[in-house]
């Protein structure tokens, strides 16, 4: 049985009795048009697919320091030789006194690693790393520029693991040369992402400043 129209004004007021239900979410391109623009609005969206990429980055850290500071360090251990992807650059002796130390049994395990976690580790990092370029929403020619970094980096690491699988298994071929420059190479990238991700984040920062300053941030606008 329905409520009279004297019971609704009692329960809802007189205003409101006819008001409208909006059971519909305002969708982001109809919200996002309430604002002037340039000017920032809350969308939770947005806070939760960046939360997804902070964690694939602690994950691609975590995997980059389980390699560089345990994996690694325990081949070197086993050869008695510093293992080459931990150097900046090496030579044949270099590469032939590890091979030859570290035994058949290590040297297999050795191999096997860059086929492995050698593989995963770059692609997640720096997947992560493009994910991250994406989400700053830098210009289509700035962007494109920055994209060079991560993907090059990935490529690199990749092919340097197979070309120094085969540097340990001849130390006297040419592949050792190609070894130790795909892993300066290498160096070089992840110096140059640590480079991109202060500028990225020197950038985010006078973004919020500047967003702060001209009262747009959603804090502000509510």
């Amino acid at each position: 049985m329905g409520l009279s129209k004297g019971q609704k004004e009692r329960l809802y007021g007189k205003d409101n009795t006819h008001a409208p239900v909006d059971s519909h979410p305002t969708p982001p391109a109809a919200r996002a048009s309430r604002y002037p623009s340039g000017q920032l609005y809350a969308e939770p969206t947005k806070s939760s697919s960046n939360m997804y990429l902070y964690v694939a980055l602690a994950v691609a850290v975590l995997l980059g320091a389980y390699n560089y500071f345990w994996l690694l360090p325990q081949f070197s251990n086993f050869a008695g030789n510093t293992v080459p992807e931990l150097m900046f650059t090496f030579g044949r002796d270099h590469v032939a006194a590890f091979a030859n130390n570290i035994g058949p049994d290590y040297l297999e395990q050795y191999k096997a690693y860059h086929r492995v976690s050698a593989l995963v580790f770059p692609v997640l990092f720096a997947g992560t790393w493009v994910c991250f370029i994406f989400a700053a929403h830098l210009r289509a020619k700035a962007r494109n520029l920055h994209l060079i970094i991560p993907v090059l980096f990935a490529l690199v690491y990749i092919i340097g693991g197979f070309v120094l699988n085969a540097a340990v298994t001849n130390p006297n071929s040419g592949a050792v040369a190609l070894a130790s420059l795909l892993v300066t190479l290498r160096w070089v990238l992840f110096f140059a992402m640590l480079a991109q991700l202060l500028y990225l984040a020197v950038r985010l920062v006078r973004g919020k400043v500047d967003a702060f300053s001209r009262g747009e941030l959603p804090e502000q606008t509510l």
